[in-house]
């Protein structure tokens, strides 16, 4: 996806839990600004680094799920005020009875918005110096009151390791995912793969992985380091003399194929049993 802004925070208020931020269009296709919350949030998202409280708690594929940001968006982003669009001509900020925004196409336009956070955590990424670029785009539809949501402890006893217990289950075919392998178990959980949703439990490098080892970790979900550095996610299921891990998420379903050599690291995981999402059940 083509980057559409820079966006450069103009002041930040702690206290006051708000941030008002400076954005110019860059490309063509940035036509929006928009006082929605999803767009709020992408903006923001996007200037999160991997370690920070806002990229632990909402992975790419929740921004991009429209029933979660309808869910939760209210819970990290209280409100968003598009306050000034600056054009070469005459910039106008339309009201649609639910949403404040501008559309339009030219490279010349800049916006200032403000946005209030539920609470401080969520903006623990920004300063005053802070300054990136975007791909946010508004969403159509209402957002549900929700709580403030805080950040969740590293220990939290919502994760576990039993995926019959999980709920939120689809049924898939297991022809659908390899139609040729035999081997496979009558009943496989899938896991549906967002980052938030699983956390490794242990690893072993390769160099202490054995046959029956790996024997003990088919059909359970893991984390694999590849020597190349590739890394994936899913449930580790065999093919021929190798490996293969199967994921599936909201796009479809991957494979990642290697051999026992190939291991850099390999791990078994445990989900969050409060993500209702993330597994899927396949039946043959």
């Amino acid at each position: 996806m083509a980057l559409l802004y820079n966006v450069k925070i103009k002041t930040l208020d702690l206290e006051d839990k708000s941030i008002v931020v400076n954005i110019d269009s860059i490309h063509p296709d940035a036509m929006y600004f928009s006082n929605n919350l999803a767009f709020a949030i992408r903006l923001i998202h996007d200037a999160a680094i991997g370690t920070s409280p806002i990229a632990k708690s909402i992975d790419l594929g929740s921004l991009s799920n429209e029933q979660w940001m309808k869910q939760k968006v209210k819970g990290y982003i209280s409100s968003c005020e598009l306050i000034e669009v600056r054009t070469p001509g005459i910039a106008e900020i339309k009201n649609d009875g639910k949403d404040s925004y501008w559309y339009g196409e030219t490279d010349q336009a800049s916006a200032t918005i403000v946005i209030h956070f539920t609470d401080q955590i969520w903006m623990q990424h920004l300063s005053a110096n802070s300054n990136w670029k975007s791909t946010a785009y508004p969403m159509e539809g209402d957002f549900m009151e929700c709580a403030p949501i805080g950040l969740p402890s590293e220990n939290d006893s919502s994760f576990s390791d039993n995926y019959a217990a999980s709920g939120g289950w689809i049924t898939v075919k297991s022809e659908i995912l390899d139609d040729y392998n035999t081997s496979w178990p009558m009943l496989v959980y899938i896991p549906k793969y967002t980052e938030k949703s699983y956390r490794r439990v242990n690893k072993s490098a390769q160099k202490d992985l054995t046959q029956s080892i790996m024997n003990e970790l088919l059909f359970k979900t893991v984390f694999v380091l590849t020597k190349a550095g590739f890394k994936c996610f899913g449930i580790l299921v065999p093919i021929d003399d190798t490996y293969r891990v199967v994921t599936l998420s909201t796009g479809g379903c991957s494979f990642a194929g290697f051999g026992l050599s190939d291991i850099l690291t390999i791990g078994t995981s445990e989900f969050n049993i409060d993500d209702d999402t993330k597994v899927i059940k396949c039946d043959r």
